[in-house]
């Protein structure tokens, strides 16, 4: 018995969606490092030279992955980008919480570019679970 498939290729819609979701998740984690990069010179004024570096390296890391994303098809840095995300999120709320005695400082207020990169963030983990899910729609078409 022979079973025939047919191939479909994929809309233009759905491929034309996936990439307004990936230009939509960069452009928010370039204005999540912006922000960030404000927190930093903030932090260096203030003298603070472990909250400084850490909002640095949080500032530059977001800009590979973001490359990555538009140089590459993989889903990789969409996985990067929500895993990172999440743990600079889950880190945030942590230092603003009695836990904050883990790390061996106050909990800290919640200030305005803390909600600002938060708002962002959450961007962030959405519109790539949303790119993931289209993704995984348009191969399953492509390859059933």
């Amino acid at each position: 018995m022979v079973i025939l498939t047919t191939r479909t290729k994929p809309t233009s819609i759905s491929k034309n969606y996936i990439g307004s979701l990936t230009g939509i998740m960069v452009g928010l984690m370039i204005a999540t490092s912006v922000v960030y990069f404000v927190e930093t010179s903030e932090e260096f004024e203030e003298g603070d030279m472990i909250k400084g570096p850490f909002f640095l390296i949080a500032a530059l890391a977001y800009l590979p992955v973001s490359y990555w994303m538009l140089s590459k098809k993989s889903s990789v840095p969409f996985i990067v980008a929500i895993l990172g995300t999440i743990g600079l999120m889950v880190l945030y709320a942590v230092t603003r919480t009695d836990m904050a005695a883990i790390f061996g400082m106050e909990a800290g207020n919640i200030g305005h570019l803390g909600m600002v990169t938060k708002t962002l963030q959450v961007g962030v983990v959405v519109s790539s679970v949303l790119t993931l899910i289209q993704t995984k729609k348009v191969a399953e078409k492509v390859f059933h």
